[in-house]
């Protein structure tokens, strides 16, 4: 069985036009070089994208995996898990590819920046289950794209869709005991959509000491805080969250953002924007962590930073959402809205 695995950036045209039929003529994938299973390698940022197809192929009922992918740079290579990654330009790309080979028997699109397209491609040739960010109307009613969908949020919940919540990589994502050198920790990139802001204004009223990853120093104005920040590459994520009493997240134009779920992997309580647009179910007050309206950011990351010791965040997440026992409830929904993996 095949899957394909697809979170596709913007779509890109060059300018001469490449003849793309011809760059597929003849392609052959390079040799597999020996995979690693699902829980052999540290912490990567796509695991919550990837870690279903690698389950599939570590439980031997999928013997080829392909992650699919937008980008400027055309690429194709073997990622360490097993499968081969595909930076195409365009759908235009993609479906010369497709020419070339068997479609997939799954195929899980993520996010909605582009690949509506490669959906439709695939109708009739591939069960098709989409996971989009921030449902908009166009694809909340009928789900007409895809035979099933995984969603964020429980309004959206229809016949053919399920709670989405990213897969951790729980046996890597643990806390150590280590030294807690930090109040708060933020695990975001410094976007307008993250809102450091919120949390650097806290931090300036409370002294609350913190930790963004991943920040470049000189990327935001940390000037009477007590925050510090590395870089994407500079320091490792589970160790910074290791460090920390609590995570954050102020962000509001989100999903349910896997880094949410990491902190929690972490036994992190963890303080969300109440106004965030997806993944609230991330929070059970008094267990996981608390909900926090701008206003009041400030003063509940303050008393659940006193009572950080009172929640049980990794407990409730190992109880509810477990990597495997989560991976295998994804694949019977999909089961009961029709996949056949046997097909």
């Amino acid at each position: 069985m095949k899957v394909v695995i697809a979170n596709f950036g913007r779509e890109v045209f060059p300018d001469p036009p490449i003849d793309y039929e011809c760059e597929w003529s003849g392609f052959v994938k390079p040799p597999n070089p020996p995979r690693h299973k699902l829980f052999e390698l540290e912490h990567d940022w796509g695991f919550h994208i990837f870690s279903i197809g690698v389950h599939l192929l570590d439980s031997g009922i999928a013997d080829e995996m392909e992650f699919w992918n937008f980008e400027p740079r055309r690429r194709f290579f073997w990622h360490r898990y097993g499968f081969f990654w595909m930076n195409f330009h365009n759908e235009k790309d993609l479906a010369a590819y497709l020419s070339t080979t068997r479609p997939p028997d799954l195929y899980i699109q993520h996010g909605a920046v582009s690949g509506r397209g490669v959906l439709r491609m695939l109708e009739d040739r591939s069960f098709r289950v989409y996971v989009p960010a921030l449902r908009s109307n166009d694809d909340r009613n009928g789900n007409f794209d895809a035979e099933c969908y995984l969603v964020d949020d429980p309004a959206y919940l229809d016949h053919r869709s399920m709670m989405y919540v990213p897969v951790v990589n729980t046996r890597c994502v643990a806390p150590s005991g280590a030294e807690k050198r930090y109040d708060f920790v933020y695990l975001a990139q410094a976007r307008q959509s993250k809102r450091h802001e919120i949390v650097i204004q806290a931090a300036r009223r409370t002294g609350l000491s913190g930790h963004f990853h991943p920040v470049e120093p000189g990327e935001l104005d940390l000037e009477g805080t007590r925050i510090t920040c590395t870089g994407f590459n500079s320091a490792d994520p589970v160790e910074v969250l290791r460090a920390a009493r609590i995570a954050v997240y102020p962000g509001i134009r989100e999903s349910s953002p896997a880094a949410m779920w990491e902190c929690v992997a972490c036994d992190l309580p963890i303080v969300v924007n109440s106004a965030i647009e997806g993944g609230r179910h991330v929070v059970e007050p008094g267990i996981t962590g608390e909900l926090a309206d701008t206003g009041s950011f400030a003063d509940v990351m303050q008393k659940t930073v006193a009572k950080a010791d009172s929640y049980r965040p990794r407990e409730w997440l190992l109880e509810h959402w477990g990597t495997k026992a989560t991976l295998e409830s994804y694949l019977s929904f999909f089961a009961d809205m029709g996949w056949r993996h046997g097909a």
